[in-house]
This record gives structure tokens, C-alpha cells and sequence, in this order.
């Protein structure tokens, strides 16, 4: 038997940001979490699942195609299921709720804007903003039973996405479903870690960050977040490393008074 014949992931295939050339950059169990990473060692059983990462040579954007075909079904069944809290506590409260203090405390200026939380997880987010005299949110997680499909229908001047970017296997998909509900005036503000040079020099497979049980299978450099931006007449900022934003026409007020940078091709 050739290798030819034994290999199930394309050394290289087209980047799904820039469509760039992009090459295998590494490998992890799909059982990967962050209950491993909590405990600091391997907890969960190998399943046996080879998830392959390949990386752009020009926008440097990481990801996998090994779940492109998943269907909405499946990502509930494997990774949305009732044993996602384990791998990702915080999002049952600690999470959403420095969110909301970060948004509360630094982006005052959002409590006049209608807000969508996308990827909003239980809805926390929404509530404990609410009670901080942001009355004009909205929730809504393509994976909750409980979300609201009715809210998709209005425009907001504000969306949030925290922790959302690396879970979507096509981030062209993602943007299209964003921009159909922002404004002509609206911004997006997301969190999402970097795979930086440091990262990558380290290792994909040694990253934290990467867990596929977790639902992280896509990783974003600076460059990536502009080749994405550019494509949806978009302009890419960020704060840090972990915290982003992207607008349509000018930098948005609340942006503007805080330390950013505007990233450029």
C-alpha cells in the first residue's frame, strides 16, 4: 500500500480566508478539550479521530476540514451536547459575565444601540447587561433550544460574538449571517485568540486553545482578520490579542476613545 492510498487529509488545499496555499501545520484527537487542559493532562479517551490543521503561507489563518461536511445535527450530537459544560464551564457564567462588565464598563457608549448577541450560549449575557442599563439586547445561539429565531429579523448597531469565530468552520458563512443582521452604520465586536507567530512557532498540537471537542477548530492571525474584513467591505481593529472588532465606515465611538489597531493588508 502506497501512502497515497493511507492519506486521509490533503497536504495542501486552498485557504478558506484568502484562499491562499495552505499546508498541513498539524495534528490533534478530536477528543482534545478543555477538560485535558483544566486538569493538565490527558482526562478524556482518545477517539481515534485524527483532526488535521493546515495554516496559510499568505494570511497565516489555521484551520481544518475535517467537519466541513458536519451538518448542524452533527455538531449538536458531538460537540453541543450535554456534556459540553465540562469542557467549557464558563460559559455557564463567568464568561458571559465578564463580558458583560468589560462591555459595562469600557463601551458605555452601546447602551443607546440595539445589540444582538450571537453565539449567546444560555443568554446571560443579555441579562446581566439588561441590569446594567443596557436595555436594547438580543440573544440569539444557532445551538440553543431555547433561542428566538424572531430576533434575526431586525438590523443592529451593535453584534456580539465572543468566543464564536473559532468555532465556525467557514468564516465567509459566519460574516454573510453577521452582516445580514448589522446595520449600515454597525461594528461587530468579537474575542476570538490569535494564532500568532509565537503560537505557531510553538506548535498547533501544543496550543491550548486548539481543543476540536470544545468546537475549536479555526484560528485567526492579524492578517487573516484583515483577508476576512477586506472580502465583506469590512475594516479589521483589535484591542489585544483575544478582543476585536470590525466596522463598516468609521472607527465606532466606542472604539475610538480605547488603545487599538486598525490592521492593514
Amino acid at each position: 500500500m502506497s501512502l497515497n492510498q493511507m492519506q486521509i487529509a490533503p497536504s495542501i488545499t486552498p485557504c478558506k480566508c484568502c484562499f491562499g496555499v495552505s499546508r498541513l501545520c498539524g495534528v490533534v484527537d478530536f477528543s482534545r478539550c478543555g477538560a485535558d487542559h483544566a486538569a493538565g493532562r490527558k482526562v478524556d479517551p482518545y477517539v481515534g479521530v485524527p483532526i488535521y490543521f493546515h495554516r496559510c503561507e499568505y494570511c497565516g489563518f489555521v484551520f481544518t476540514r475535517a467537519l466541513d461536511a458536519w451538518t448542524s445535527a452533527d455538531f449538536a450530537a458531538h460537540i453541543y451536547n450535554d456534556d459540553y459544560e465540562r469542557h467549557d464551564p464558563d460559559y455557564k457564567g463567568d464568561r458571559p459575565h465578564a463580558n458583560a462588565t468589560m462591555i459595562a464598563d469600557s463601551f458605555t457608549e452601546m447602551a443607546q444601540h440595539n445589540i444582538l448577541d450571537f453565539g449567546s450560549g444560555l443568554g446571560l449575557l443579555e441579562h446581566d447587561l439588561k441590569a446594567r442599563g443596557f436595555p436594547q439586547v438580543q440573544s440569539y445561539d444557532p445551538y440553543a433550544a431555547h433561542s428566538n429565531p424572531a430576533v434575526l429579523s431586525d438590523r443592529y448597531r451593535t453584534i456580539v460574538a465572543f468566543e464564536v469565530f473559532e468555532h465556525h468552520p467557514q468564516p465567509h458563512a459566519l460574516m454573510k449571517d453577521l452582516l445580514g443582521f448589522l446595520d449600515d452604520d454597525g461594528a461587530i465586536l468579537f474575542s476570538t485568540l490569535l494564532a500568532t507567530d509565537a503560537v505557531m512557532a510553538e506548535g498547533i498540537d501544543r496550543w491550548w486553545y486548539c481543543a476540536p471537542r470544545n468546537g475549536h477548530i479555526s484560528f485567526y492571525s492579524a492578517r487573516a482578520l484583515v483577508a476576512l474584513a477586506t472580502q465583506h467591505g469590512l475594516t479589521a481593529g483589535s484591542f489585544d490579542e483575544g478582543v476585536h472588532f470590525f466596522y463598516r465606515k468609521t472607527v465606532p465611538a466606542w472604539a475610538a476613545r480605547y488603545s487599538h489597531q486598525i490592521h492593514s493588508a
